[in-house]
């Protein structure tokens, strides 16, 4: 029986349960259902985001004080109250890859992944890569203008195989297609990050039809929870044997088992929507299929952020009156956000516009780093939100469809 669908033993429930009852945080929540003579885990509270964000202190107490190391990885906030994760640096790779296997040893892999900014897919593929005993190019992301050399370059050094997110992978395929540049020998495509768009499904047929596509679900604090492989549709993964999920009211919650583990995870609610199936893959055992999103999270650039995030780094800025955040084309590997702000009268707008800009890719949690120089971000000042005709109310984000934006470079960029 999959591990999506077994009973948890009651010594795997105990066990974890110690763990996370060790936390002085957390401590007063779960100590009382120690001494219970039986307890299962429907018994046990829901874990959010926030309760496991305010146990970050005695998490990584807990971590000093264990045998092996740990990385820090982020999953978003701002750089004042960025929300953290602890990570063994093994990153229980080596359990992942006897049940996923996207890798052999002739592959030559292109991690495309960014690096830095306590981002942990970087580091995740490397070990991948180093457990299937294949040669690694750990690349980073590139730009549009440099990716024709160093597509140069991995063709010399023969690539076979990739990892990025569908976003980047899309942007790739679509750049050789638009250049007439053959593209390099991939014949596999690791992703991660972000669900596989139908736009990203759909260029990577079209331009490469015999492209094996291996991604792994999960996220920075629960880890991989389950992989999923060519024969799999790109919703549904195959849960790894430490991970326990289930399903309430539709929303993922997930326990991680694995003895090394180091954050609290004990029905954490991951915030998807999904459900088991059969995957026609036939690998025996339920699957798990991911139907969306249950939180207030938003991904934007292959990056998961809190509307608030930004709007309250904006608002903070004197001037700034009211904020309301619009996407072009999300979704899509050229989607754009702008940030738009009705100012208080008098206020020079040019110039807050430039300081909200330097303010928000400076203060919210890796946002700048995703979008760089580019212009996937803009700031403009307006003379009013956008209301919905229906409800007269004003959204917080506004999602405008797949008409691109009136050209707005980032304030910091103009003169």
């Amino acid at each position: 029986m999959s591990p999506a669908t077994a009973a948890l033993p009651s010594a795997t429930l105990r066990a974890v349960l110690a763990r996370v009852a060790a936390i002085p945080e957390l401590r007063p929540t779960y100590e009382k259902f120690l001494d219970l003579d039986s307890v299962t885990l429907t018994d046990l509270p829901v874990l959010t985001k926030e309760t496991l964000a305010g146990a970050l202190d005695g998490v990584v107490r807990q971590a000093r004080s264990r045998p092996h190391g740990a990385y820090v990885y982020g999953s978003g906030g701002t750089t004042g109250t960025p929300r953290l994760s602890l990570v063994p640096t093994g990153m229980f790779v080596e359990d992942i890859t006897r049940h996923w296997q996207p890798l052999a040893p002739d592959d030559v892999l292109v991690n495309f992944n960014t690096p830095g900014r306590m981002w942990s897919s970087h580091n995740f593929f490397n070990a991948v890569a180093h457990y299937a005993g294949a040669v690694t190019i750990p690349l980073g992301a590139v730009a549009d203008d440099e990716l024709a050399d160093w597509l140069d370059f991995v063709d010399q050094l023969g690539a076979t195989a990739l990892d990025a997110t569908p976003s980047q992978i899309a942007r790739i395929l679509e750049f050789c297609a638009s250049t007439g540049r053959p593209l390099p020998a991939f014949r596999k495509l690791l992703w991660t990050g972000e669900g596989y768009s139908k736009r990203a499904a759909e260029v990577t047929r079209r331009l490469m039809p015999d492209g094996r596509l291996y991604g792994v679900y999960g996220s920075t604090e629960s880890w991989v929870i389950g992989v999923n492989e060519p024969d799999c549709p790109t919703d549904t993964f195959h849960v790894v044997p430490y991970q326990h999920v289930e399903i309430e009211d539709g929303a993922v919650l997930v326990t991680n088992t694995h003895p090394e583990s180091i954050n609290p995870i004990l029905r954490y609610r991951i915030g998807d929507l999904g459900g088991f199936v059969d995957c026609p893959c036939g690998r025996p055992g339920r699957a798990l299929r991911i139907s969306g999103r249950d939180d207030p999270q938003l991904k934007f650039s292959s990056i998961l952020l809190l509307p608030t995030d930004v709007t309250e780094v904006a608002r903070a800025v004197p001037g700034v009156r009211d904020v309301q955040l619009v996407l072009f084309r999300h979704g899509q590997p050229d989607e754009r956000m702008e940030v738009r702000l009705l100012t208080e009268p008098g206020t020079p707008r040019e110039e807050l516009e430039r300081l909200v800009h330097q303010r928000v890719v400076t203060q919210v949690y890796k946002l700048g780093f995703a979008v760089g120089s580019s212009d996937r971000l803009a700031v403009r000042a307006v003379d009013e939100l956008v209301t919905s005709p229906q409800t007269q109310k004003t959204p917080l984000v506004v999602h405008a469809g797949t008409a691109a934006p009136t050209p707005v470079a980032p304030a910091r960029d103009r003169h």
